[in-house]
């Protein structure tokens, strides 16, 4: 007999006092996630359950109790094991805020910040993590939800993060960096496959090769990426959802209602319907 089927349940959470941080409480027992990337920083935990990942191409499994690390723009998708429910609280940390903090901690300008282990046991930081959730949804002061966030990030940092700063760029580097800002220029418009080999000045098949390896994701699905990223923003900013799916460039509510539950796990509804604090 298999195992008993629980409801899948999502809750957002963006609260007035921590600007660029927004707060995710998930339970799911079946997968609910295609592979997708976060502009932000993600760093939370497994309440139960246990989940096996792929991340920058290595497996990785995360169990209930351990605190879970990605960086921006690192493809995955954390769906559950097939026997067991796993629920969890993620917390996307804009990157640039975590690198403020970074170079807080190291006297100097921090460029980039990687966590080399995106899975780790570390009761007392998991705490920390908990207590600003439970600030949030119990609408706390400002002081002590801005002392856990600021705490949150120096203890991932110092205990499993690394200081890095970017490297050079290949000539293919540049092709992709040409490739996504099209992309983001054009979010709203049909954009062809010649018109992307155009932007980059290369053939369709070099392109397409270039892209995946570059970005973990093809053309396409790194478009639809972040049209939902644009989305969220949309819904979040009180715009309808059928005014959101023309916005972001989809034929209709129903397609862009599928397309953001593949990327993000939940309906527009759910992600609109968020609970704030102040």
């Amino acid at each position: 007999m298999g195992k008993k089927k629980t409801k899948p349940f999502i809750q957002f959470w963006r609260d007035p006092d921590l600007s660029g941080v927004e707060v995710r409480y998930s339970s799911y027992c079946d997968e609910a996630f295609r592979d997708h990337t976060h502009a932000a920083y993600s760093i939370g935990f497994l309440e139960s359950g246990r989940t096996v990942f792929v991340l920058e191409g290595e497996p990785h499994t995360a169990e209930a109790g351990q605190m879970v690390f990605i960086g921006p723009e690192m493809v995955h998708a954390c769906n559950p094991d097939s026997d067991y429910d796993m629920a969890y609280r993620m917390f996307y940390v804009d990157g640039s805020w975590l690198l403020s903090v970074a170079s807080e901690l190291f006297g100097h300008e921090v460029e980039a910040v990687t966590f080399p282990q995106p899975v780790a046991d570390d009761p007392a930081l998991l705490e920390v993590w908990r207590d600003l959730h439970d600030a949030i949804v119990d609408c706390g002061g400002r002081l002590e939800k801005e002392t856990l966030l600021v705490q949150g990030v120096a203890d991932a940092i110092t205990r499993h993060g690394a200081l890095g700063a970017p490297g050079e760029t290949s000539g293919n580097v540049d092709a992709v960096r040409a490739v996504k800002e099209h992309l983001a220029a054009n979010l709203s418009d049909k954009v062809s496959l010649d018109d992307l080999t155009k932007v980059a000045h290369l053939s369709r098949y070099h392109l397409l090769r270039v892209f995946q390896a570059e970005v973990g994701l093809p053309p396409h699905a790194y478009q639809n990426q972040m049209r939902v990223d644009l989305g969220k923003r949309l819904l979040a900013g009180g715009f309808s959802i059928s005014q959101a799916a023309v916005e972001v460039g989809f034929v209709d509510q129903s397609h862009f209602t599928r397309v953001f539950k593949q990327y993000t796990g939940a309906t527009p509804k759910q992600y609109q319907v968020s609970e704030t604090s102040g």
